[in-house]
């Protein structure tokens, strides 16, 4: 038994995979903003430009579970003058909502948001819709990679692989592609939908594998 355990190699390997993935999906968040001197107001009008972009989404075939809101504040406005107290001028209501469409409709949603209400497109983010299924696949590749060093080493040394003693998971990993498109706010309402370019997603995994070699 002793020169068994003698004969055995403990090796510890690490394996990594990283690959891009052409995203399915865009979430575009978009932002309603209404100003008015009251809060009866400042609400009444953000009900009214949500619901016409609502409308909007709906003639492009988006459906209720495709939409929800992200946030919905209402915050006072002053006139700040230097040596006296702030003057109440109004209200803003924001309310942030968050779309789900395929990558071909996304510049068509943001042109049509913005003609129908919405005061900016806040971020674009492009992704797969079934993000598990890439990182299992990221996992699987980053375990098949330890032991494809582990097999080298063996083998170097004229020994096998022998058993699998212990496996870490070091991270896995998934970035989408994040437009922040606060730079052009709103889209014209007679320009046509604008080019969108969704990119790729990251996807990868790293672990440690540790194995017995005899």
């Amino acid at each position: 038994a002793f020169a068994s355990e003698a004969a055995k190699t403990v090796v510890q390997v690490s394996g990594a995979s990283q690959q891009e993935v052409t995203p399915d999906t865009a979430r575009i968040s978009l932002v309603v903003n209404s100003i008015q001197d009251t809060i009866e107001k400042a609400k009444a009008d953000n009900v009214r430009q949500v619901n016409k972009v609502l409308a909007a989404l709906r003639d492009q075939g988006i459906g209720s579970e495709q939409i929800k809101t992200d946030t919905y504040q209402i915050n006072p406005l002053y006139n700040y003058e230097k040596d006296k107290l702030p003057v109440l001028k109004g209200y803003q209501v924001t309310q942030r909502l968050e779309v789900r469409t395929g990558i071909e409709q996304a510049g068509t949603i943001v042109n049509e948001v913005t003609r129908a209400g919405a005061n900016e497109i806040a971020s674009i983010r492009f992704e797969t819709a079934d993000e598990t299924s890439s990182k299992d696949k990221a996992l699987q590749e980053a375990i098949q990679d330890a032991l494809r060093k582990a097999e080298v080493i063996a083998g170097t040394l004229h020994k096998r692989v022998a058993n699998i003693t212990l496996i870490n998971e070091s991270g896995v990993f998934y970035n989408p592609v994040m437009l922040e498109t606060r730079m052009f706010k709103a889209v014209s309402a007679d320009s046509g939908a604008p080019n969108i370019p969704a990119g790729k997603v990251t996807v990868g995994a790293n672990v440690q594998v540790t194995v017995e070699l005899e």
